[in-house]
C-alpha cells in the first residue's frame, strides 16, 4: 500500500526517470525537477535521484524558457 504522504498530485518521486528527464527541452528538465521539491523531496534527495551537484539541482530548479513544439508554447507569455 502506497504511504498518502508519498504521493503528489503528478505522482511520486520514482516517477521521475533521470535518464528520460534528461532528453527533454531544458524547460520540462527544470519543470521535473520543481516537481521533485513540490512532492517534498529535499535538495539532497533531488541531487541524488538525478545524479547531479546542488550547484546543478539549484540551476534548474531556477531555470526559465518556454518549451514549443508545432506551434504550441507552454512556459512563459510570449512580450
Amino acid at each position: 500500500m502506497l504511504d498518502k504522504t508519498a504521493k503528489a498530485i503528478f505522482g511520486t518521486p520514482g516517477s521521475i526517470d533521470p535518464a528520460k528527464l534528461f532528453k527533454m527541452p531544458l524547460p520540462m528538465q527544470a519543470e521535473g525537477v520543481r516537481l521533485l521539491f513540490e512532492m517534498g523531496q529535499s535538495v539532497d534527495q533531488v541531487r541524488a535521484r538525478l545524479g547531479l551537484s546542488v550547484a546543478q539541482v539549484r540551476a534548474l530548479a531556477q531555470a526559465e524558457g518556454i518549451f514549443s513544439r508545432g506551434g504550441e508554447g507552454i512556459g512563459k507569455e510570449f512580450e
